[in-house]
C-alpha cells in the first residue's frame, strides 16, 4: 500500500508541476493577480485530489465501505466543486473584474486533476 501511495503522490506532483509550469508560461506578462489565482487553483486541486485518492486506497481495504465507494466519490466530487467555488467566489464571480479568458483558463487544472482522480479511483474500484 505504501508503494501505491508513493506512486499516487509522484504522479500527482509531476503532472501538477509540469502543467502548472506550462500554464504559468502563458501568463508570463500578465499581472500578479492571475498568477496567484492560478497557484491557489493548482494547490487546491492537487491536495484535494491526492488526499481523495489516498483515502480511497485506504478505504478500499474495508469490505463494507468498498461497496459504497462510488456513492462516496460522487458526494466528495460535489463537495469539492462547492468548496472550490466558495473559496474563489470573489475572483470568479464577485466584484473583481477578471476577463472571461482567465476564468476559462482556471478550468484547465480542474480537468487535469479530475481526469487523474477518476483514473486512479476507477483502478482502485476495479481491483475487487
Amino acid at each position: 500500500m505504501l508503494k501505491k501511495i508513493f506512486l499516487y503522490t509522484t504522479v500527482f506532483t509531476l503532472v501538477g508541476a509540469v502543467s502548472y509550469f506550462l500554464h504559468s508560461l502563458f501568463f508570463q506578462d500578465d499581472g500578479l493577480e492571475i498568477k496567484l489565482l492560478l497557484q491557489k487553483t493548482y494547490l487546491f486541486h492537487f491536495l484535494f485530489s491526492l488526499l481523495l485518492v489516498i483515502g480511497f486506497e485506504i478505504l478500499s481495504k474495508q469490505r463494507k465501505i468498498f461497496e459504497q465507494l462510488g456513492f462516496i466519490y460522487i458526494g466528495l466530487l460535489v463537495f469539492k466543486i462547492v468548496l472550490f467555488t466558495a473559496m474563489l467566489f470573489p475572483q470568479l464571480m464577485g466584484d473583481q473584474t477578471l476577463p472571461r479568458i482567465y476564468r476559462a483558463f482556471i478550468l484547465i487544472p480542474i480537468f487535469i486533476f479530475l481526469s487523474m482522480e477518476v483514473f486512479f479511483v476507477s483502478k482502485i474500484m476495479q481491483r475487487k
